[in-house]
């Protein structure tokens, strides 16, 4: 009959686990082969009554030595009465004896602790492989954490009901891989360093790594399984569009108001302007609008300009997160600014025509009464045929995008200051 049974030790106590093999042969219990890629810390055995004869010894860093070499030294142990059982993962390999006269393995210490010394090279390497693995998968969140913080935790407060469980989800599932990793490397360590002294280790404590592994694996697995079912079916989506100004219900300025005087507007359909307002929500920031407007101004002698104003807007559940998100928003806009630039320079064939020259240079931080904090940025082609203004503001726990090309930005910030200070 055969009968699986939990591992009760770490997977590199080689101690503990020679010595829970024969405490499980004198249990009648022997071993039936170790399982391999499928192992989550069962392990196979077959009752036999004389199974307490039988005694277990394992041989560490198996895996380091050829195939020839292997069965070379599997039938050298056979002639010293020990049979070869199989591999504890990359490890080691598992001997059985039914000779009470049969000489161990290994007689003394120091040659255990040489044989160790490639076993802890090859965990080391594996360890190091497996850090820059998870530094490739999630290379772009790496970049984007350390060349763009501010934005990075902006996106977070944004999408907090989507961003936050899964990459907690995530951290939590790489440090079990690391930890558990790191954790075989210095249990190798230790074991080694005894046995450099002279001694022979002694079995660790019973702690089932392996089986505290596995639920925290399943814990996460179904975490993630109610998470995205929660998303699915329970969730109400994070956005929904907006039919217009009427729809705006945040303080907000309009292209009525902040052209010039005695000029006729021509305003742009969503078709035209290729753009939908946008209402969007989390947890962290439970109000986020998205709005733009565009169109054409008709002067009294018939000139016609083209006109833009964009506006974004987030109300955070506090200051602190608001000023998390302004940082965000200048940090996103330079960025953006510099690939604009960067692409400019790349593909624009007449960049040295001063016609088609763009200054990207302006930013600053400007004092505005009423407003915790404003960063400008303003830019234009250098024939002055057009301009744009974009202000990023801080008030309290809201931040706001006024972004203006060919229209009164200064007027349109003094009124959108107005009605933040008017809510307020």
């Amino acid at each position: 009959m055969i009968v699986k049974k939990w591992l009760p030790y770490s997977i590199w106590d080689f101690a503990g686990i020679e010595h829970w093999l024969n405490e499980q042969a004198q249990g009648g219990y022997l071993l039936n082969g170790w399982p391999g890629w499928s192992f989550i810390g069962r392990v196979p055995f077959r009752t036999d009554p004389d199974a307490g004869r039988t005694r277990y010894r394992l041989d560490p860093g198996v895996d380091l030595i050829g195939e020839l070499e292997l069965q070379n030294r599997i039938a050298s142990y056979q002639d010293a009465g020990w049979r070869y059982e199989g591999k504890v993962r990359k490890l080691y390999a598992i001997y059985s004896c039914d000779d009470p006269q049969a000489p161990d393995l290994y007689n003394d210490a120091d040659s255990m602790a040489l044989a160790m010394k490639r076993q802890r090279k090859r965990v080391w390497i594996g360890l190091f492989l497996l850090v820059l693995w998870l530094g490739a998968a999630f290379w772009d969140e790496w970049v984007l954490l350390f060349t763009r913080p501010a934005a990075f935790l902006m996106s977070m407060i944004l999408r907090s009901d989507t961003l936050i469980p899964l990459y907690a989800l995530m951290v939590i599932l790489a440090l079990s891989v690391i930890s558990t990793n790191v954790g075989i490397f210095c249990g190798i360590y230790r074991t080694q360093s005894i046995l450099r002294r002279g001694e022979w280790p002694s079995p660790g404590r019973r702690s089932y790594p392996e089986l505290r592994s596995l639920a925290l694996v399943l814990l996460a697995t179904l975490a993630a399984v109610g998470f995205f079912i929660y998303l699915l079916w329970f969730n109400p989506s994070d956005s929904r569009r907006l039919s217009g100004p009427e729809e705006w219900a945040f303080p907000h300025v309009t292209l009525e108001e902040v052209i010039p005087a005695n000029t006729q507007l021509r305003l742009y359909n969503n078709q035209e302007l290729l753009h939908y307002d946008e209402f969007s929500w989390s947890t962290l920031a439970p109000e986020q609008y998205d709005v733009a407007q565009g169109g054409v101004i008709t002067s009294p002698d018939g000139a016609q300009a083209e006109v833009r104003l964009n506006q974004e807007y987030a109300r955070t559940i506090s200051p602190a997160l608001a000023r998390m998100v302004y940082e965000g928003r200048v940090e996103e806009h330079r960025h953006s600014l510099e690939q604009y630039r960067k692409n400019w320079e790349e593909n624009t064939p007449f960049l040295h025509d001063s016609t088609y020259a763009f200054d990207f240079s302006q930013e600053e931080e400007v004092s505005q009464p009423g407003l915790d904090g404003l960063t400008r940025f303003t830019y234009q082609f250098s024939d002055e045929s057009a301009s744009r203004t974009v202000h990023i503001g801080l008030k309290n726990d809201r931040v706001f995008v006024l972004d203006c090309s060919a229209a009164d930005a200064e007027a349109a910030l003094h009124l959108l200051t107005e009605q933040l200070e008017a809510e307020g």
